[in-house]
């Protein structure tokens, strides 16, 4: 089966849009942008859509180029602005840009990707109800197949230890046992077996059917170019897809739900300020 994250965003955007309009407020999103990287300025362009479609005012701070420090300076007026509920700050950034001193600027109740150090410990914690976005998107994903996890095994092939061990707590949350693989373990060796496979690389067709337990749900979050220009996933689709039970397409899994759930964390950060005040 084919888990369509087109769909299940269609779904999500209609419950946040209705739920605007119950609660008769307009969520303010705020996208920091630096450059003119190809891939971020069509995601601020995608994630504007879906703002405006649910009622969602969303601005960007666009700069051509700026240091740590500038980046700072601007943050900390978002932070200070009370109309902004929510502040994203558009990944990657230039190399030359110190990012976690940049993303720890963010006031954490504004964080609506939910990675500042204090919302990670926070969540791991189980002291936050808003999910970091990567992980609400995984969450409804697993939802959508209405499996019942508890006592299945996963795995993780990932490069990042701030992705591992978020994702990891979500699915012990579910009843699994988690082992993470890091990309330079693998050596050409093949992943052990796993009954839910979730990959974070950004490297053209690594996962191969060998690697892929049959009868497995497959997540799969990379999302590479190749020099024809045909947009793939991490996981070699055509292969893994005949023995998987469930996979995500690239394009077309887990982008559209990420973005789904960057509006539905904004709503969150709207309504929690709104019972604050």
């Amino acid at each position: 089966m084919i888990l369509s994250g087109t769909e299940l965003s269609k779904q999500i955007l209609a419950r946040i849009k209705n739920t605007i309009e119950e609660e008769k407020i307009t969520p303010r999103l705020v996208v920091v942008q630096v450059g003119n990287d190809a891939a971020s300025t069509i995601y601020v362009n995608r994630k504007t859509k879906a703002a405006q479609s649910v009622g969602i005012a969303i601005e960007t701070m666009f700069f051509e180029t700026a240091t740590t420090e500038e980046l700072v300076s601007a943050i900390t007026g978002l932070n200070e602005r009370p109309d902004v509920d929510a502040i994203l700050i558009q990944l990657p950034l230039p190399a030359s840009i110190d990012t976690q001193t940049v993303i720890e600027s963010m006031d954490p109740i504004k964080d609506v990707d939910g990675f500042h150090p204090d919302n990670i410990a926070h969540y791991l914690l189980g002291l936050r109800d808003v999910q970091p976005v990567l992980l609400q998107a995984i969450s409804w994903l697993l939802s959508a197949t209405h499996q019942n996890f508890k006592g299945k095994t996963a795995a993780i092939v990932g490069k990042s230890d701030v992705f591992l061990k978020p994702l990891s707590y979500l699915l012990a949350l579910l009843g699994m046992s988690v082992h993470w693989v890091k990309y330079d373990e693998l050596a050409g060796e093949p992943i052990p077996p796993a009954d839910v496979l979730v990959v974070a690389l950004g490297r053209p067709h690594v996962i191969m059917a060998r690697d892929v337990k049959p009868g497995a749900t497959i997540i799969d979050i990379g999302i590479s170019r190749t020099p024809d220009g045909k947009i793939v996933g991490d996981v070699q689709f055509d292969e893994v897809s005949p023995i998987a039970a469930w996979i995500t397409p690239t394009p077309g899994g887990v982008g559209p739900v990420t973005i789904a759930a960057l509006m539905w964390n904004t709503l969150l950060l709207a309504l929690n300020k709104a019972d604050l005040s």
